[in-house]
């Protein structure tokens, strides 16, 4: 009799534990809901933006595709990675000429301005002292890096916590870091438009503590600037580098050279890019494809509307929309997105969670 009431037992808990398993085994998790397009569609939308023409592609129809590839699979591919790299190393080689420094730049040599071409500066001893003494970038790739735009479409997307599990986080023109949760705490790089300074800490000479206190927001980052684009920028970046060796501050400044950003601006006309500028997030991109394995671009979305179509603002922290005719962001991020679909990298659209 004891023996059949627990047989009894056993079956009735047998039963309902498998009632409860499938329930839980047809509940699918918010990330499989995310991820519902068939591989089918996905490699369609895939290769419809892949054999898109610049001169061709149409906004409205760029939105709606990238917004369509958040719910795919995305991977890299090892060889277009590669191949892209491989351009990119032979052209400008990031890891070591992004940067002056002395190892590519020697007392007695002479810097020619970015875009004053006709002009040059001389190393003297003194600007030689200024400089790392070699790239600080290992020669060995990072394993993960997040490239972080300040673009509007990062604003509550609680990305925050994916963009600081990265090796190497990039971030652009001294941005508010107090929105911890959609854009999150880390930065290894960012860099520093001299007419920030201008506009947002002018009395360097007689006011740098305010300006030191920012940056404690950026930790030990190396801030880019670049120093040798024009001659109205010298004077700026070399005081933003005395305050920051004067306060002996974590941040160190470092200068783009203009030779590498003559150099890559010509890949990009070569590839179909006719902007007067590249804009610090092409830059930054391209060296990420340099010295990155698996490079997740946030916070790019150069439209006045959301995926879903909503109005949003220019960047997370304003709307100040920037002077026309510099740059030319919808064209870039063509590029982003032919990138994306080639698995090159990842361009992260919407919410985190």
């Amino acid at each position: 009799m004891n023996l059949i009431i627990i047989l009894i037992l056993l079956v009735t808990f047998y039963s309902f534990y498998r009632i409860i398993s499938d329930r839980v085994c047809y509940c699918p998790r918010a990330h499989d809901q995310l991820l519902s397009l068939p591989e089918e569609t996905c490699r369609q939308i895939r290769n419809s933006i892949i054999l898109t023409q610049l001169k061709n592609y149409n906004q409205t129809f760029l939105m709606e595709q990238i917004n369509k590839l958040q719910s795919c699979r995305w991977s890299v591919t090892g060889h277009a990675l590669k191949d892209i790299r491989s351009e990119l190393h032979t052209c400008c080689n990031a890891g070591i000429n992004l940067l002056v420094t002395q190892a590519n730049t020697h007392i007695g040599d002479y810097i020619t301005y970015g875009t004053n071409r006709d002009k040059r500066v001389e190393v003297t001893k003194s600007i030689h002292e200024m400089l790392p003494k070699v790239s600080p970038f290992p020669d060995k790739p990072f394993r993960r890096c997040s490239v972080v735009g300040n673009g509007g479409i990062l604003l509550n997307s609680g990305c925050g916590s994916d963009i600081d599990q990265a090796d190497f986080v990039f971030r652009f023109n001294l941005p508010p870091m107090n929105y911890s949760g959609d854009i999150g705490t880390k930065t290894d790089l960012v860099t520093a438009n001299p007419s920030i300074l201008h506009n947002s800490y002018s009395k360097l000479d007689e006011e740098r503590k305010p300006f030191i206190d920012d940056l404690k927001a950026y930790k030990s980052a190396l801030i880019v600037m670049p120093a040798f684009s024009f001659t109205s920028n010298v004077d700026i970046s070399f005081k933003v580098f005395y305050t920051l060796q004067d306060f002996e501050s974590q941040q160190k400044v470092v200068y783009f050279h203009p030779d590498y950003l003559k150099n890559l601006a010509l890949y990009w006309i070569n590839k179909g890019l006719t902007a007067r500028r590249l804009s610090s997030g092409l830059i930054m991109v391209s060296t990420a494809l340099e010295l990155c394995d698996e490079i997740t671009l946030y916070g790019f979305w150069p439209f006045s509307r959301g995926a879903t179509g909503k109005p949003i603002s220019h960047r997370y922290y304003d709307n100040k929309v920037p002077k026309p005719g510099f740059h030319s962001m919808a064209d870039e991020f063509f590029f982003y997105t032919q990138m994306h679909s080639k698995g090159i990298l990842k361009i992260k659209i919407g919410t985190c969670y």
